[in-house]
């Protein structure tokens, strides 16, 4: 091409070219819209996307699931970064964090007849609820708890009615009649939006996973004793006394409490030591099996500590608590065969430890009732509150509390009576 021809290109094409150069600037230098990365504070939770990944991670995350993350500093431990919460419910984390509250206003929660104080909502002091036990207040009230029937209590059609109860329906002391205003229950079930377990498991988010040795291996070489049960409840409707006496045929375990030989007391904080030093497994089993049973036996000391727990059945267990990280009685066919197991992980230190793995990428969080602070916010008063401040108002009913709440459970020892001694 002549230097004639490449001038009359440029003459006729610059236009074109300079357009073209522009429009290559503005792509690369002018953000999108909505580009932008959110950071920003609710009290003691921090929700931000999280950008901390190599380049070609955070693009994936951004094309296909781009992950929230929440920080989570309670009182006297250290903070970590929350991914998702596990449970059965579909109310996901980052729903269950924020509340659309309205500047200026507040919603009251009233108690009944369910007890509690305005403790339990230190979680969410931002979200400006008010709990009161003041009975003259309920035209006010946004929402109202109760823990058994009472015929002067009369619900407003604006009202959520939440049922208070820890007790497993085989053991609830307060039948209430069938009933068709309890919009939603606040106690260890996970299917609805107010379900306050006794403890939970968080996806921990990248920044605060673990890697290398997340168990001490002198500790396990040290442990000599089979199992540990603490139990002053001796007659269930589970029976599982029956199956831990058929399990100490092949395995010692050592029972503590008003139902065993063995004493050692309540806040003792030996006893959760021992739990570390001596022994490998601890025994959670419930004393009746129903629908997301699960108190502070398992969250308490069989994660608290390093032990493996021991559980009645694995299904009622499994959606809260981290994968690998359990032993339930109905993986076997038999007694032995499960003595024989957590006997050879005895004997297996390396076989023991992976039951630990779990530790790098979950934290089982143990809500003790006594300390009220973010902890709680996902569950429980706070998600009342947020419920409270829904607009519109979220249609939420139990239509059949029969089918909800009675008919939940197994038929007494139905678990254990079906698994054999021996195969």
């Amino acid at each position: 091409m002549t230097a004639r021809n490449i001038k009359l290109f440029f003459a006729r094409w610059k236009y074109l070219m300079f357009a073209c150069c522009i429009t290559y600037l503005l792509v690369i230098y002018v953000p999108l819209p909505n580009s932008d990365v959110k950071n920003w504070k609710e009290g003691e939770i921090e929700l931000r996307n999280d950008h901390e990944k190599e380049e070609k991670e955070e693009k994936k995350i951004v094309e296909t699931d781009q992950k929230k993350v929440f920080k989570f500093n309670p009182f006297g431990q250290e903070p970590f970064d929350v991914e998702e919460v596990l449970t059965s419910s579909d109310i996901k984390l980052e729903e269950r964090m924020t509340a659309n509250v309205k500047p200026g206003e507040k919603r009251v929660i009233l108690s009944w007849n369910a007890g509690h104080s305005p403790d339990n909502l230190q979680g969410c002091p931002d979200w400006n609820c008010e709990f009161t036990q003041i009975r003259s207040r309920a035209p006010d009230a946004s929402a109202v708890l109760i823990a058994h029937n009472d015929p002067e209590f009369k619900p407003t059609p604006d009202q959520y009615v939440v049922y208070f109860s820890q007790e497993s329906p085989a053991n609830s002391g307060i039948q209430l009649p069938t009933p068709d205003f309890i919009n939603m229950t606040l106690g260890f079930r996970h299917d609805t939006p107010a379900g306050s377990p006794y403890g939970y498991t968080v996806k921990l988010g990248p920044n605060s996973r673990q890697k290398g040795q997340v168990v001490d291996e002198n500790l396990v070489k040290g442990k000599s004793k089979g199992g540990a049960w603490f139990v002053s409840h001796c007659q269930t409707n589970s029976k599982r006394e029956d199956f831990v006496r058929k399990l100490q045929k092949h395995i010692e375990i050592d029972v503590y409490g008003g139902c065993g030989p063995m004493k050692c007391p309540r806040g003792n904080k030996k006893c959760d030591t021992m739990l570390d030093t001596d022994y490998h497994f601890y025994v959670t089993f419930e004393n009746s099996i129903c629908q997301d049973y699960v108190t502070e036996k398992l969250w308490k000391s069989g994660y608290q500590n390093t032990i493996i727990p021991l559980v009645l059945k694995r299904k009622i267990v499994e959606p809260f608590v981290p994968p690998y990280s359990f032993i339930a009685i109905d993986d076997f066919k038999s007694v032995k065969e499960m003595g024989d197991y957590l006997n050879y992980l005895m004997k297996n230190n390396t076989a023991y430890m992976e039951y630990f793995d779990w530790r790098r990428d979950y934290k089982v969080v143990f809500l003790d009732g006594s300390h009220h602070d973010v902890l709680e916010r996902p569950w429980g008063f706070c998600q009342v509150c947020r419920m409270a401040w829904t607009d519109p108002r979220q249609r939420v009913m139990i239509p059949n509390w029969d089918a909800y709440w009675r008919q939940t459970c197994e038929k007494d020892g139905e678990l254990v009576d079906s698994i054999p001694e021996v195969d």
